[in-house]
This record gives structure tokens, C-alpha cells and sequence, in this order.
């Protein structure tokens, strides 16, 4: 195959994460060779497969992977276990099963499309979105809006949650995603706009939005949808690699791409995520969670102020420095 329009890059490993991961990662792979091969979009799945259990059934037999064709091929790069080590010795970085973006990396640097999505192993793309991905402007990082769901969503299943801009919302019926997004509009402008009149909105002891980042750029689940043309990955040097835990890297990669000078466009019809078990309660207030995001609101407030995005990671990025193992399907 030439080099493909699209690359999609996932990551994840062989084990039962979240309680059900090979089936969440099947229905994932599955609906969306389908969905390429239908809309006669040229593409690459790339899954990296991070930290692999050695003693669990390997990435080619743990789920059923499609066959690679001239349109749509199916690559896997292995990061095993010795470089994870490698990785985490230093103690900088929280010693956990998957890194999830230096997966991500390593799988966008080896990318062959010219425009790459990075996304989770757990997404389904449906048909509206994977035609809106037909006529990409090179000039632009596009995002999603995220509904949960659980159950088959082909038949029975329940919608949970929406996520937009800024926002998030519980969610039963897609009836009520045009008054959503309309709500959605307006609560992010309110936001963005009080910083502006803060001495009157001070005076009558209403509060200020003073951090509003998310409201600015659509940062919500952006792990779960983030697609740039392949020279601005490159340009960015990827996604941050050296924080302690990947809370919230997701979010400042967008801030990065908008000031970069990348126009951001949200599609119009929304991806769809599978429920699943986490191995924290986000409800909770975990120390290490607030650090993060007050690292992401100071960062992303630096480039704000200095209308430039930051670069993070060295020359390297993506684990350019490893001869990772790599198989085609």
C-alpha cells in the first residue's frame, strides 16, 4: 500500500483493563475497518501494543483482527516490557501498566498517513463521522464531542453521558443534543466573557471564571479524538512524555495545536464510547489529580500569554530511539 490518507493510532495491551477490554478493543477495530472500508477511505490501524503480559494469549490471537488490503492495512508495534522498564526507572513517572502517551507517540512517529487520529481502543466511529473525515484541511486539528454508552450499540444499549466543549452533561437521547450544544454555547461564553467584567461581577459577589481554558478550546476526553495532519504532530513533537501521570495531556496537546495557529473544528455528529470499570473514582479528590490539572492551567495560561505553543519532548519523541518490534496483519 502507498502511504494512506489516514491513520488511526491506538493503544493498550493484552489484558482485561476496565473488565472487558478485549471486547471494548474488537468492537473498536472491527466498526471501524468496517466503517473505512465503506467509505473507500485509504487507512492504517495502528495499535501499539504497550507492556505486553507475557503470560496472556498474544496481541495477534487476543482478539480477531481484520486482514490487512491495498485499502485498509492493520499494523502492530510492540514497546515491550524491558523498555517500559527503561522508562519508569527513574521514578518520574508513575510506574502504571500502559503510559499512554508514549504509546500514542511511538505509534504517530511510526504513522504513515498523512493525517493521523489519535484515539482510544475503546472508540466507535460511525458512519456520519467517518464521512466527515473525507475532506481534511490540512490547516486544522479536528475534535469530537464523546456520548457514553453501555451495552451493543447496534441494538440494546444506554446512552450515559455527553461530553462537549467545556462541559459535560447526563445524556438519554440524541433528541437532546441540539439544546445541549445550544446550552453548551452560551455557558462557555459566559465563562470565557467574565474575566472582563470581573470588578462589577466582584461587587456583586458573583464568581469569576478566571481559568477557562476548556472553555476556549474543546479540551474534554481530547485522548479520545485528536486528529492533526501528520507535519504538525511532527512540528509539536508529539504529545507531552515527561509528566508523572497522563491526567490531562490530552487537553494541553489541543492548546498546543490552537496556538500553533491550527484552526479548531468540532465535527458535527459525535463518537460514541464504551462504558468501563477505571481504576480510580474521578469523584474522589486524589492530590496527584489536582496537581496535574494545575500544571495543565498554567501551561496552557503561558501560551495563552505568549500566543506560541510550548514544545515538550527532545528530538527523540516517540521512541525514535528504539527499534520497536512490528508486525503486519
Amino acid at each position: 500500500m502507498k502511504n494512506p490518507y489516514l491513520s488511526l493510532v491506538l493503544t493498550g495491551r493484552n489484558d482485561n483493563y476496565g473488565g472487558d477490554f478485549r471486547s471494548r478493543l474488537q468492537h473498536c477495530v472491527s466498526n471501524a475497518h468496517k466503517q473505512l472500508k465503506s467509505a473507500g477511505i485509504t487507512a492504517e490501524i495502528l495499535f501499539v501494543n504497550y507492556n505486553p503480559v507475557e503470560e496472556n494469549e498474544p496481541i495477534e490471537r487476543f482478539i480477531e483482527w481484520p486482514k490487512s488490503d491495498e485499502q485498509v492495512s492493520i499494523r502492530i508495534v510492540t514497546i515491550p516490557n524491558l523498555v517500559h522498564q527503561l522508562l519508569v526507572k527513574d521514578g518520574q513517572r508513575k510506574d502504571v501498566p500502559v503510559l499512554e502517551y508514549l504509546g500514542k507517540n511511538a505509534g504517530i512517529r511510526r504513522a504513515k498517513g498523512e493525517f493521523i487520529l489519535s484515539m482510544n481502543p475503546d472508540i466507535i466511529l460511525t458512519e456520519n463521522v467517518i464521512n466527515e473525515l473525507k475532506k481534511l484541511s490540512k490547516d486544522s486539528y479536528y475534535r469530537a464531542n464523546r456520548i457514553d454508552f453501555s451495552g451493543d450499540l447496534a441494538s440494546a444499549h444506554e446512552l450515559k453521558r455527553v461530553f462537549l466543549k467545556g462541559h459535560d452533561y447526563p445524556f438519554s437521547s440524541l433528541d437532546q443534543l441540539p439544546a445541549l450544544r445550544f446550552k453548551n454555547r452560551f455557558a462557555n461564553a459566559w465563562k470565557c466573557f467574565t474575566p472582563n467584567i470581573s470588578s462589577i461581577l466582584n461587587r456583586l459577589s458573583k464568581p469569576v471564571y478566571y481559568e477557562h481554558t476548556a472553555n476556549r478550546f474543546h479540551c474534554n476526553v481530547s485522548g479520545d479524538f485528536m486528529l492533526i495532519h501528520r507535519d504538525y504532530w511532527f512540528e509539536l513533537g508529539g504529545q507531552h512524555e515527561n509528566t508523572s501521570i497522563s491526567l490531562h495531556v490530552d487537553s494541553l496537546m489541543v492548546v498546543q495545536a490552537a496556538h500553533l495557529g491550527l484552526k479548531e473544528k468540532v465535527l458535527e455528529h459525535p463518537i460514541f464510547h464504551q462504558e468501563h470499570e477505571r481504576r480510580y473514582d474521578a469523584t474522589k479528590v486524589n492530590p496527584e489529580f489536582e496537581k496535574a490539572y494545575r500544571y495543565f492551567e498554567e501551561q496552557s495560561a503561558l501560551m495563552i500569554q505568549q500566543q506560541k505553543p510550548e514544545k515538550y519532548n527532545g528530538a527523540h519523541w516517540g521512541l525514535a530511539k528504539f527499534d520497536l518490534p512490528e508486525m503486519n496483519l
